[in-house]
């Protein structure tokens, strides 16, 4: 995913996971609770300055079978 999407992805309100999520905050409030701690304060970084690995270890978390129970 390239910065552009990000961020566009970033300022939407849809999460991922198709929920409803707030403008400027990555996952919705289900998914960001899904993930552990230490990842969920990694997606504060900024855009330039880890965000992107964060987002992408986040979404590769969400996206396996073992995190959606």
């Amino acid at each position: 995913m390239t910065t552009r999407e990000l961020i566009a992805e970033l300022a939407g309100t849809v999460c991922r996971c198709g929920s409803t999520k707030v403008a400027r905050q990555t996952f919705c409030k289900r998914c960001y609770y899904r993930l552990p701690e230490f990842l969920r304060r990694a997606l504060y970084r900024r855009v330039g300055q880890g965000y992107e690995q964060a987002y992408a270890q986040a979404a590769k978390m969400l996206d396996t079978p073992e995190a959606s129970q």
